[in-house]
């Protein structure tokens, strides 16, 4: 680890030494921006410096400083006595706590005090967090087509051949019951047949005295008239034929409503059989317009309203309609989803077919306005929002919140938590304020777990991950209370926990809501200094985490928030030194037999000497060692088990399946190593359910960076890293998450 953490140090010098710079600037109290070009060091740490030397030399030029010692590699480590880093093992080095003091100030870890000098350099800016109404606009585009309501088509419903038909082409105006196709059937000249044949009878009968006679030649009758309707005559052609008394092998098809001709199937001579389509009749008095929305414009739209369009045809000329349907699908080819609007078209101006430019007008739902800021107050990277509150009774002071925000509205955010109506935001000059915060190894916008530049081993937007094995002497001293009530934390957590492992999200909705309230009781008071300042920033983390948490829609949102939430909870227990046992009451495995158990252990040793393969970059040796996964897979004897243990292995057995035959038919190593990934979350499960059936352990490692920055985790039989994605690249890119037993 040692050597490690000096290779770093020989690629990332010149961060060391940038930070030990500026504080070299702070403790000779830096007087301005001047000084700092004189020394060559910039304008951001300019900023730094004036803001320092104000601190350091304000209103408390008597107060004793605590000495805090920190790591030239990991500069979020601050502890109050020398000795060597927990993340890297090197010595640690003196530094001056930026704000909190012997007598417990409670300091926001993200605050930084800029002078009116450093201020005007920045340009710094305010605006107010405030409630309004806010309208946002959408331009979409889409197409006309027809109503589906409105469409009607003409078949045969009776088989036969087209003798003649009246409608030619295509655009014709047709109205209903104009005469549309004449039809000769031999079957039509039966039924006519049979109807006037049993007309007869029932005069014949008339006089009969027989009541059984006359009532079954009315049925008869009846029979004979429903069978020409069900063939599609009118009851006036029915009429006719019976006028007429004879039958006829000929039928005109009436138009079933009134419309233009779209399409014409059919032609004269043809025979057709039920259900022949002949022509299809649209009523272009009414139109479907449709458009395609974004995902980020699915909070935006609802049923009812209203659209303006315009067309190429009319330019200027502005149409409306009405928003009556959303499709609940995706186009993932598009990734766009279909919004349809009604549109009346009485003068028929409008066509199927064209194409339109609509603009939506939507605004936010709900009793009150929503809370909202400038769109340029929030410096956004990734899933991650961080904005700088200015303290209105101290000028130049400011304070980094990470926040959750809803979706934008034109100039506008809407905020969903972490921030109070009136508070002022720093709306300009933000990115300047982050890059002196980062400076000061805070957490900031481009370091979450601040460092600096040098920060922890963490990439991309992934949670968060402590160390699980960090030493307790770098753990904090609280009070017993504050001790019991985090203690309550930890038990709501387990609950998230359990329920987003049985993809339970009515539970999880219902645990997440525990959790917060269980971060709403936690008595801060009870806290003052260092420790304040910690808990401070993970209890906004892990509220913003819950938040999060239960808007999370789909399966992607749910475990990535999870994955955010159980980091920082992992932070929150190296932090205050509550022990991962206190944690974990990971459920016992299934009672299974020893000799299954044993089996198993064949299935899990083939999977590690792939991993040994894939991170010594072995590829030939990978693949043997998947195909022995295979065989041992298959030697399982699954008769040994009974009841949950059978359904369970069931599921796992066909999780690991798939993912052997894709690393059997990889065709480079990429895709191989990306397999493995899958391969490895089902080996997981597998080791949890049923246990190791050994005192030797596995531990579950994740590598953030893979799959830029997706992030993937593997088991090995020990906590020494090797990294099966990176190899000989990166060997050493991992931390440890669980231990399994």
């Amino acid at each position: 680890m040692k050597r490690w953490a000096a290779g770093r140090f020989k690629r990332h010098g010149w961060k060391v030494l940038a930070v030990a710079a500026v504080t070299v600037a702070v403790l000779a109290g830096w007087n301005g921006p001047d000084q700092g070009r004189r020394m060559g060091v910039g304008d951001a740490p300019a900023l730094v410096g004036t803001a320092h030397a104000q601190h350091d030399h304000g209103g408390e030029r008597g107060e004793k400083k605590v000495q805090i010692w920190t790591c030239s590699m990991h500069p979020q480590i601050r502890l109050p006595n020398p000795g060597k880093c927990p993340i890297c093992g090197m010595d640690l080095i003196p530094a001056v706590d930026e704000g909190a003091s012997a007598a417990g100030q409670k300091v926001p870890l993200r605050r930084l005090v800029l002078s009116e000098t450093a201020r005007k350099l920045a340009q710094v800016q305010v605006s107010p967090v405030e409630r309004r109404p806010v309208e946002v606009t959408r331009r979409l585009m889409g197409k006309i087509t027809y109503d589906e309501r409105r469409v009607a088509y003409i078949t045969s419903w009776v088989s036969g051949r087209l003798d003649r038909l009246y409608v030619d082409f295509t655009g014709t105006v047709v109205d209903k019951g104009q005469p549309m196709v004449y039809l000769y059937s031999p079957e039509l000249l039966a039924a006519q047949s049979e109807l006037i044949h049993a007309v007869r009878a029932a005069g014949d009968l008339r006089k009969s005295g027989l009541e059984s006679l006359r009532s079954t030649a009315a049925q008869t009758i009846q029979s004979a008239k429903e069978k020409l309707r069900l063939w599609g005559l009118t009851d006036a052609q029915i009429q006719e034929i019976l006028r007429r008394g004879t039958p006829s092998d000929h039928m005109t098809i009436l138009a079933p409503m009134s419309g233009t001709v779209v399409h014409k199937d059919g032609f004269e001579g043809m025979y057709v059989k039920t259900g022949t389509r002949i022509y299809t009749i649209a009523d272009l008095s009414s139109l479907w317009v449709k458009l395609d929305a974004y995902e980020s414009d699915l909070p935006w739209i609802r049923m009812g309203d209203r659209v303006g369009f315009e067309t190429e045809s009319y330019p200027g000329e502005e149409f409306a309609g009405t928003v009556s349907f959303i499709d609940p699908f995706l186009d993932e080819k598009t990734r766009t989803i279909k919004v349809r609007v009604d549109v009346p078209n009485p003068d028929g101006r409008l066509r199927p077919g064209m194409f339109v430019r609509a603009v939506l007008h939507a605004t936010l739902d709900g009793e009150e306005p929503p809370l909202v800021i400038p769109a340029t107050a929030p410096l956004l990277t990734g899933k991650r929002a961080v904005v700088y509150v200015a303290d209105p009774e101290k000028p130049g002071t400011y304070e980094g919140r990470e926040v959750v925000l809803g979706p934008r509205a034109d100039r506008f955010y809407v905020v969903r938590h972490g921030l109070k109506e009136g508070e002022m935001v720093v709306t300009h000059g933000n990115f300047k304020i982050d890059s002196a915060v980062q400076i000061l190894a805070k957490p900031s916008m481009m370091t979450p777990e601040g460092g600096g530049g040098g920060g922890m081993h963490q990439h991309g937007d992934s949670a968060p991950t402590a160390k699980k094995d960090a030493p307790a002497g770098g753990a904090l001293e609280v009070p017993d209370a504050f001790r019991r009530q985090l203690m309550a934390v930890l038990q709501a957590f387990r609950g998230v926990r359990d329920a987003v492992a049985a993809h339970d999200w009515t539970a999880a909705c219902a645990a997440y809501g525990d959790l917060k309230a269980a971060l709403d009781r936690v008595d801060d008071s009870l806290l003052d200094g260092h420790p304040w300042m910690v808990w401070d920033e993970l209890s906004m983390l892990l509220k913003n985490d819950v938040i999060v948490g239960l808007d999370a829609k789909r399966e992607g949102e749910r475990r990535d928030a999870f994955a955010s939430l159980e980091g920082h909870m992992h932070q929150l227990m190296a932090g205050f030194g509550l022990g991962h046992q206190e944690m974990a009451e990971v459920p016992k495995p299934l009672e299974v037999p020893e000799a299954f158990r044993k089996q198993l252990g064949g299935v899990i040793g083939a999977y590690l000497e792939a991993h040994e393969a894939l991170a010594a970059d072995k590829t030939p040796e990978a693949l043997e060692a998947v195909e022995k996964t295979r065989t041992a897979l298959e030697s399982v004897d699954m008769s040994l088990l009974q009841g949950e243990a059978h359904m369970k292995w069931m599921q796992v057995l066909e999780n690991i399946r798939k993912a052997l035959a894709l690393m059997e038919e990889s065709k480079d190593v990429e895709t191989l190593r990306k397999c493995f990934a899958i391969l490895s979350e089902a080996v997981a499960v597998l080791a949890k359910d049923f246990g190791l059936g050994s005192d030797r352990p596995l531990y579950r490692i994740k590598c953030p960076m893979a799959f830029e920055g997706q992030g993937a985790t593997w088991l090995q039989p020990d906590d020494t890293v090797r990294n099966p994605y990176y190899g000989e690249k990166m060997p050493g890119c991992g931390e440890v998450l669980e231990v399994i037993r």
